[in-house]
């Protein structure tokens, strides 16, 4: 069993931080990459929201 010492304010080891800041940043990066996807299909779609000119 982990002692306190081994603990960080959160409460998690620090294996335990590391897997959820992974899962986090995999979740994230699926997110911006789905994002990306909608503004260009949505670009693609209505090409009147084209501000470059």
């Amino acid at each position: 069993m982990t002692g306190k010492s081994d603990l960080s304010f959160t409460g998690l080891t620090e294996d335990q931080a590391f897997e959820l800041h992974r899962v986090y940043m995999s979740g994230l990066t699926v997110f911006v990459i789905a994002c990306i996807i909608a503004h260009l299909a949505t670009w693609q779609m209505f090409p009147w929201f084209n501000f470059g000119g």
